[in-house]
């Protein structure tokens, strides 16, 4: 069975090889900007299911897995910064405070027409975090542009009170779901191809 991951994202496939699920990637062409939703899990949803849509016609007999992970915080969603200064306050947000990280998740199996399409969500609780902090966090972590505008597996982890649900799905790939639907289907790990 072919596995394919709706994106070209590095790390995304770096987690998925670390947990042996073997799959290929394809780059989602997919146009996430045509979607804005106030509920926060519908518009997950909705991008997931559109990278994944957006792939089908490249691979035949697989099973497709698009994703889309958000920060959540104060009723805010909080999308990838445009600036510095917005990657600063969506740390700043989370400051002393819970941020729900909710990442859609749409797996599409081709030979049997079925289409999982749901959510996950980690509740992250953060100590204070001062000024100086952010600003040490902004100036040693490369990746702060991308995602929410925090990437909570370095510098950021130093300030995490407490995590709710999947660690994997802090890090956009919640893999503990994943392999439940596709193991409802029949398969095991053993099943998937290079």
């Amino acid at each position: 069975m072919k596995i394919v991951l709706a994106t070209t994202s590095k790390l995304k496939n770096n987690i998925l090889d670390t947990v042996m699920i073997k799959h290929a990637q394809v780059e989602s062409e997919f146009d996430e900007k045509q979607f804005e939703d106030a509920n926060v899990y519908e518009h997950v949803k909705k991008l997931s299911l559109g990278k994944a849509q957006s792939v089908l016609n490249k691979v035949k007999n697989s099973i497709v897995i698009g994703l889309d992970t958000v920060g959540y915080v104060n009723g805010k969603i909080l999308e990838k910064p445009k600036s510095v200064q917005e990657a600063r306050e969506h740390v700043a947000q989370s400051s002393n405070n819970m941020t729900r990280v909710v990442t859609g998740l749409t797996i599409i199996n081709q030979l049997n027409g079925e289409i999982v399409n749901t959510f996950v969500e980690t509740k992250v609780s953060f100590r204070k975090i001062s000024d100086r902090e952010i600003d040490f966090y902004i100036k040693h972590e490369p990746n702060f542009m991308y995602a929410s505008g925090f990437i909570l597996e370095t510098v950021l982890s130093n300030f995490i009170d407490k995590i709710e649900g999947s660690y994997y799905n802090i890090l956009g790939v919640p893999v503990e779901t994943i392999y439940k639907y596709i193991s409802a289907w029949g398969y095991t790990l053993d099943d998937f191809e290079d």
